[in-house]
């Protein structure tokens, strides 16, 4: 990990104020997990798929066993740069047969917690494609915002556009919203670049103001799901990164599948969990 990625982590660590109790990972097969748990909570982007519609090697064929198996799966992923409708279509495109109702976007949280906030308006960072979120939230984008509020989900490189936000978040009272904590991203390359978690903790570091942060690890997109199904349910998270799939799960109290070589190199991990005193409970090979 980069060390702004794991003073992120670390940080996220923090705000959740939760004890960690290191757990020793075995190494399972997709098959071994499937004889185990009933509901996969699965990770989008650098586990099933990257970029330009590339999908993982394993990808497609872990999905179809899981459905095959009559699993019930939820797609829950921190990409809050665009509406679900979009990625569904993409889905689709890519092989992934999900319906609406079985993907869970960091996104549209921020209508579900705007119903305590009661914001009006804010300062918006992120693709346009995003603004559909504030949107459904009954948010209007404005540039002078009547609080000072700025919403993230995305890295904007326009220094104006970053200039007024860190503006907005000097004044009293300031909030930062962000759809998607991710501050770390593979590509198909195999390299790794920062992103909206990242930028939003410049932003944060910058100002002091208060942070809020929607989707994994922070438990309410976890709760969504798991409200929303029998609590007899044995769940389990697949994912590709230690921070937000591994940690987001252990805050849930579920367990956690690891898939290494994605987001997470198999040469740094001992390293990276020595670090950030996270562990998943399995890895899995597919």
């Amino acid at each position: 990990m980069e060390l702004l990625e794991i003073e992120i982590f670390k940080n996220y660590i923090k705000k959740l104020n939760i004890p960690l109790d290191v757990v020793e990972t075995k190494t399972h097969t997709l098959e071994q997990l499937a004889f185990k748990y009933d509901l996969f909570l699965i990770d989008a982007f650098g586990t099933l798929y990257n970029q330009n519609y590339f999908v993982y090697p394993g990808a497609l064929e872990m999905y179809k066993y899981l459905k095959k198996k009559g699993k019930a799966l939820r797609l829950l992923t921190n990409a809050a740069s665009q509406p679900v409708e979009k990625l569904l279509k993409d889905l689709w495109l890519m092989g992934f047969d999900f319906s609406r109702e079985e993907i869970i976007s960091s996104g549209n949280l921020l209508a579900i917690e705007n119903k305590e906030w009661k914001i009006e308006e804010a300062y918006y960072l992120g693709h346009d494609a995003g603004i559909s979120f504030l949107e459904s939230a009954s948010i209007a984008f404005s540039e002078n915002p009547k609080d000072p509020v700025v919403i993230v989900s995305a890295v904007v490189f326009e220094k104006e556009r970053r200039e007024k936000a860190l503006e907005i978040l000097k004044m009293p009272g300031a909030k930062l919203i962000v759809l998607n904590p991710d501050p770390w991203a593979p590509r198909l390359d195999g390299t790794r670049q920062p992103v909206s978690g990242a930028f939003a903790h410049f932003l944060s570091k910058q100002t002091h103001c208060e942070t809020y942060y929607l989707g994994k690890p922070f438990p309410s997109i976890f709760s969504s799901v798991l409200k929303t199904t029998p609590k007899s349910s044995k769940a389990i998270m697949i994912g590709d990164t230690l921070g937000t799939d591994v940690l987001g799960a252990y805050a849930a109290g579920i367990d956690s599948a690891l898939i290494l070589g994605r987001n997470m190199p198999r040469a740094d991990i001992t390293k990276d969990e020595q670090i950030l005193g996270i562990r998943p409970t399995y890895y899995l090979i597919i």
